[in-house]
């Protein structure tokens, strides 16, 4: 059995003041590895937090990296620079040492509204469409024997509930959401608090740097590049459409962006 851990960076939002992309990111694995890939995380935070309930410690992206977030939490108000850095990296280790597979949709917001206008889908309904697809693309290619369940952050129960009935409704399809059966992708989709998910918060750092290389049109973001070798890639060794999508593009602008030709080209 293999587990998917889900979350996002960005806004929902379709309007002007809200970020230009959303993204969805998952962080795979063997069930198998749950126990220990969990207890780096716990000895991590034992570490630096030092005290005894270090476990019960929520981690974010912005949390850590804003320093008015980090003011309104005591234990990572207390770190130094230093420390901080250390806490990012040794988070990224976890991930990067161990058998983890990454894989992560991004939805052009302005792109959306140009081509579907008023008719244009949630951009997270169409992530996670487009993120399940490329689930079982993965599972297809490497563990056909295997099945995966997709567990994500808990958002509101409206949100969660039609993320659920779009997923159960598609799921019975033969061709799935759009060309790709997810006779691999078992159960409804699992939402769990990710205050109490050491797994969500791994994947929420990785989602933050794949919203911040698109918002920043910086495919040499350093905590971005820490992490790529992770995310799927074709026979090729090229991300683009495996281990990160992006969608709809625009041929005019988007199509000769230094992300996406970075995304094209094998990675190192």
């Amino acid at each position: 059995m293999f587990l998917f851990y889900i979350d996002d960076s960005g806004q929902i939002d379709y309007n002007p003041n809200a970020s230009e992309y959303f993204v969805y990111n998952a962080l795979g694995f063997n069930s198998h590895d749950w126990n220990k890939i969990n207890q780096q995380v716990v000895e991590l935070k034992q570490n630096i937090f030092k005290t005894p309930n270090a476990e019960l410690l929520e981690l974010k992206s912005n949390w850590i990296r804003i320093p008015k977030e980090r003011e309104k939490r005591w234990y990572l108000k207390k770190l130094s620079e230093t420390e901080l850095k250390q806490l990012t990296d040794r988070l990224l280790d976890i991930i990067i040492q161990n058998n983890i597979i990454l894989i992560a949709v991004v939805i052009n917001k302005n792109n959306m509204l140009k081509k579907y206008g008023q008719n244009a889908y949630p951009p997270n309904i169409y992530a996670m469409e487009l993120l399940l697809e490329r689930i079982s693309l993965f599972m297809h290619r490497k563990y056909k024997d295997k099945q995966a369940i997709i567990i994500a952050d808990r958002c509101s129960n409206n949100i969660e509930d039609l993320l659920n009935k779009n997923h159960v409704e598609h799921r019975g399809k033969l061709g799935g959401y759009t060309w790709k059966n997810l006779s691999i992708v078992i159960e409804n989709l699992l939402f769990v608090d990710s205050k109490y998910s050491n797994f969500i918060q791994l994947t929420d750092i990785c989602a933050y740097n794949v919203f911040r290389a698109f918002k920043d049109r910086n495919p040499n973001y350093e905590f971005f590049q820490r992490i790529l070798s992770k995310y799927d890639r074709d026979e090729k060794e090229c991300l683009l459409n495996y281990g990160i999508v992006c969608k709809p593009l625009d041929a005019n602008k988007d199509i000769a962006s230094g992300m996406i030709n970075f995304l094209k080209k094998p990675i190192k």
